[in-house]
């Protein structure tokens, strides 16, 4: 069924209903003279009388008026509607090509906005004119195909080829709440990743480590340009900035959720010439809180469109492991380990991932999951994470010319295994059609011991981009 689509604060084009006005007003002011013609005639025979030479002569006339001026108005008429026809047919051919061009460029390269405060994912957003005025379907059709008229009288662009994503932009989800939320996007294409994991396993750390290296050391290596995504956003960095060089985090803070969403969306532009469109990475902080209390109002709607998921591990959080090692910590290692059990956290979030998505629990989930072990820099364990363990692994008859990231990925596997989490990676494999485990030190040594020194922070959201925008990744990966 059709949906009647809102009509929008803007003036018709004039083939899309004043022309029709137009054709109709002429047609029937040409067929109210004709019959208004015939009765002046018609008229004066009756005055004159039948009999008469005036008479006859005015009712002749009357009679030729209505019947060779009714023959001509109808093949005037005709005329006329052919003529707007043949005017009509090649506009709206090109309204139906300019919407379907406009259309599909934003299909093939997967431009959408991801708003980064109520986490809805859509096409196209609200465009605000100067005036106030807001248009909900700013595309080619009967107000415009190239531009059209606001109210006000100023013109507006159409499509994605003319600047229409200079304009101002607002969420439609949030409008609904009552909430006006102004959108940066730029009809650029969204590279997703929510990191989760419990309270303490090191997803902010992780966060500030990639955000630096990417933003300060890949993208101006590789060319690339980076932009904030908002004020926010760039207070956010400056705060990544001083953890990063004290070599500590902040820990994230659950907000209400009543009135905010759960994640902390630190957002950013990428652009390069050779990269088309604009690529805008979110990255989601998501508290800890979230999925060990289950304290969420709202539905994780990023869950449904996300390139790919980063699941935290806190070896520590293991108790074998923790029984193993936590001995070897200093102080404030050994006061920042996350105790909730793993396989708690990875039920929790399986169930807020199908209650946003619809799976069953017999099916798979088809997003890319990066599970990530953190602090592998604490005192046994990178003795266990390191270069010689890598080379032993690829030393196997069976694991000939095997690429170091799928080494890493059965190091993982065999160390979690071996400390008691077999069932937690076996019903990671059951639950995710695509799992890959990697190793990160996003500090790289003791807390606020100086800068971090972050490795393997790149890999895991390199992986994730490989499978869902290798374009992208391609640009910066060694």
């Amino acid at each position: 069924m059709l949906v009647k689509k809102e009509a929008q604060p803007a003036r018709l084009s004039y083939f899309f209903g004043p022309g029709y006005s137009d054709v109709k007003k002429s047609i029937k002011l040409m067929w109210e003279k004709n019959a208004e013609d015939a009765e002046e005639y018609y008229e004066e025979y009756v005055a004159s009388g039948l009999m008469s030479v005036n008479g006859l002569f005015n009712f002749s006339r009357a009679l030729s008026i209505m019947t060779f001026g009714s023959i001509f108005s109808i093949i005037i008429s005709i005329f006329i509607v052919v003529v707007l026809v043949l005017c009509i047919v090649p506009v709206y051919i090109m309204f139906s090509v300019v919407w379907f061009i406009d259309w599909l460029y934003l299909k093939i390269h997967k431009i959408s906005v991801a708003c980064s405060f109520c986490h809805s994912h859509y096409m196209s957003p609200i465009y605000e004119c100067d005036c106030g005025r807001r248009h909900t379907d700013l595309t080619p059709g009967k107000y415009g195909i190239w531009k059209r008229k606001c109210e006000c009288g100023r013109l507006l662009p159409t499509n994605c080829f003319n600047g229409r994503k200079n304009l101002t932009a607002l969420c439609p989800e949030c409008l609904k709440q009552g909430r006006v939320t102004y959108l940066n996007e730029k009809e650029s294409r969204p590279f997703c990743i929510p990191v989760i994991g419990g309270r303490s396993v090191g997803k902010t750390a992780f966060i500030t480590a990639f955000s630096k290296k990417f933003i300060d050391e890949v993208a101006p290596s590789k060319g690339m340009k980076v932009s904030f995504y908002d004020e926010k956003t760039k207070v956010m960095y400056q705060n990544f900035d001083s953890s990063y060089m004290q070599g500590n985090t902040v820990m994230t803070q659950k907000k209400d959720t009543r009135t905010n969403t759960s994640a902390i969306d630190f957002s950013f532009f990428v652009s390069h010439d050779k990269l088309k469109p604009t690529r805008l990475v979110h990255i989601y902080d998501i508290a800890g809180e979230t999925f060990t209390k289950n304290e969420e109002y709202e539905l994780p709607k990023h869950f449904t469109y996300s390139q790919g998921m980063i699941f935290m591990v806190d070896p520590f959080s293991i108790p074998e492991i923790r029984d193993n090692y936590k001995s070897l910590l200093g102080a404030e290692d050994a006061a920042g380990i996350g105790y909730a059990d793993v396989n708690l956290i990875l039920d929790a979030f399986i169930a807020k991932l199908r209650s946003v998505t619809g799976i069953k629990d017999t099916q798979t989930s088809d997003v890319p999951l990066a599970v990530v072990i953190s602090k592998i820099d604490s005192p046994g364990l990178k003795e266990i994470f390191c270069e010689e363990k890598l080379n032993e692994i690829m030393s196997r008859p069976e694991n000939k010319h095997m690429k170091n990231s799928d080494a890493a990925d059965i190091l993982c596997r065999e160390f979690l295994s071996n400390n008691g989490a077999a069932g937690f990676i076996n019903s990671l494999d059951m639950k995710f059609k695509k799992t890959k485990f990697f190793y990160v030190s996003a500090i790289g040594h003791e807390r606020s011991k100086g800068a971090y020194e972050p490795k393997g922070v790149m890999q895991p959201i390199e992986w994730i981009g490989e499978l869902t925008d290798k374009g992208f990744v391609e640009m910066w990966e060694d």
